[in-house]
């Protein structure tokens, strides 16, 4: 790996440390600074893709009410690949916290996002986050642990 490509992958990964950190303060503002204004997003829930900021902006807005005070998201085994300016990474995503009754919830779901610098910046342009289907039921499989 060159010096250029080390330096970047720092960066991919301090990015994920800052995004982390907005996510367990449920701060949209800063959860969404990464975020491209050419985003194509495929998310959990419906629609299958959104493609504006303000489309994903809601999204997560959704999902931080829908997310227990302590919520908090990471991608324990996050691979990157840096190539010029491009940027691809994806790992498992890990959600816990603890709902009101006490006990605590894990989900696992599969992340792939990739980035491009844009005037020296990170910027997300595409996202792919999925839970595996039971494919009995039909049914999101949130239960699922590596």
């Amino acid at each position: 790996m060159s010096t250029d490509q080390a330096i970047a992958e720092q960066e991919i990964r301090e990015l994920y440390q800052a995004w982390f950190a907005a996510s367990r303060r449920k701060d949209l503002d800063a959860s969404m600074a990464p975020i491209s204004p050419e985003i194509v997003s495929y998310e959990h829930s419906a629609p299958l893709q959104h493609t504006d900021v303000a489309g994903l902006r809601e999204e997560c807005r959704r999902g931080f009410d829908h997310q227990p005070e302590d919520f908090e998201w990471t991608v324990p085994d996050l691979r990157v690949i840096i190539r010029d300016d491009v940027a691809v990474t994806w790992g498992l995503n890990r959600m816990a916290g603890r709902n009101p009754g006490g006990t605590d919830v894990v989900m696992w779901s599969r992340g792939t996002r990739i980035f491009r610098r844009v005037d020296g910046a990170w910027r997300m342009i595409h996202q792919h986050v999925s839970f595996p289907v039971d494919n009995a039921t039909g049914a999101a499989a949130t239960g699922l642990v590596p």
